[in-house]
């Protein structure tokens, strides 16, 4: 079972992390070790490294905003990947077709620093799918009116934001798996917004997020065992210039030292040639004082990230985050404490976890390993 939740704080802010239910089997998987775990290997000089936008005290606490933007900028070719709902009505639309203040926010941070920025606006918060709109209820991409809308925004943002990568729903494999039929009017529907965005700003690369685990169906604690390729097969993939990827592979693989080199190879195999936006990524340092099938610790974050280099070598990647800067704070519901609040390179005091330098050396390398 899963769910997503929308984090609320100063305005409306959706964080694209998945609530796995407890009870997950805590039994070794079957999955061969790959590459030498010791250090961090180059990686391609073209990527930008960095962050979800996660300042200190986030959700509930924004006002170290600028903070967070200079310490990611601080890492060099930066990147922050920011996701937030298209609208900030989350049930009642009466805002559709307005940017959202997260969208405003980022991009006035980013005017004043050198860092790269990775939108998303989804149209998903839990397992509810948030389309209507005054004068058109329709809750499902049957909407024309709630898709003129997304388009007129979506397509004004990137232009006058000159915007580098803008993705259109988070995770849409579930919605593939949920609302099979829906999921069809939604990928007519992103073709729809994308041509409407690529009229008004030709150089942004448009693309759809997917969930690596779900797709490939290796997400084994988390029940995700069948591939939900259909996701992809469904689009008509030459109307998609990037793919975003949230990568958790702890959902389904004990530790960092059984995941192969290959592990991401099927969906690479899908995609082609397609550059890659690694929109979310990382292991936990703990588990919120609750049982896990997986490994905790911050030497286990350090192990993932050479596992993570040699999944990428190869690929034409074009950004990597690693989900969190700092760890959510205030009253975080148990699930969400146990699976992701502490996938961050700070710990709750603000002191650096082990895997931080490492990560900025991940971030600064410049050369391909041959």
């Amino acid at each position: 079972m899963r769910t997503y939740r929308p984090i609320t704080g100063p305005f409306t802010f959706v964080i694209a992390i998945l609530v796995v239910v407890s009870g997950c089997d805590s039994s070794d998987p079957s999955s061969s070790a790959g590459g030498d775990s010791s250090g961090v290997p180059d990686v391609l000089e073209t990527a930008y490294r960095g962050f979800s936008l996660s300042p200190r005290g986030f959700p509930e606490d924004f006002s170290q905003i600028g903070a967070f933007f200079d310490e990611v900028q601080a890492l060099g070719r930066a990147g922050v990947q920011a996701n937030m709902l298209w609208r900030d009505d989350v049930i009642g639309g009466t805002d559709a077709g307005e940017v959202p203040e997260v969208a405003q926010v980022v991009t006035a941070q980013d005017e004043l620093r050198d860092v790269t920025l990775s939108i998303v606006f989804g149209w998903r918060s839990g397992e509810e799918v948030r389309l209507a709109v005054p004068g058109n209820p329709a809750n499902d991409w049957s909407n024309t009116e709630a898709i003129s809308r997304f388009a007129d925004m979506a397509a004004s943002f990137a232009r006058d934001n000159e915007v580098e990568f803008l993705f259109l729903g988070n995770e849409t494999d579930f919605h593939a798996e949920q609302n099979p039929q829906d999921y069809q009017r939604w990928t007519a529907a992103y073709r729809t917004i994308r041509q409407e965005i690529k009229l008004r700003s030709p150089d942004t690369l448009v693309g759809t997020v997917f969930n690596a685990e779900h797709m490939m169906g290796t997400g084994a604690f988390s029940g995700w065992t069948t591939p939900v390729f259909d996701a992809w097969s469904l689009h008509d993939a030459s109307t998609i210039d990037v793919v975003g990827l949230t990568v958790y592979p702890y959902l389904g693989t004990q530790r960092p030292d059984d995941l192969s080199a290959d592990y991401l190879a099927p969906l690479f195999e899908l995609f082609g040639p397609k550059p890659i936006v690694v929109t979310e990524t990382g292991w936990p340092a703990d588990g919120g004082g609750l049982p896990t099938a997986w490994e905790t610790g911050e030497q286990q974050q350090l192990d993932f990230l050479p596992r993570l280099t040699a999944m990428l070598a190869g690929q034409d990647v074009r950004a990597v985050n690693w989900l969190f800067l700092y760890p959510l704070a205030g009253v975080v519901p148990a699930e969400i404490r146990r699976t992701f609040q502490s996938v961050s390179a700070r710990r709750e005091d603000g002191e650096k976890r082990l895997m931080y330098d490492a990560w900025a050396e991940f971030a600064a390398q410049r050369e391909v390993q041959q």
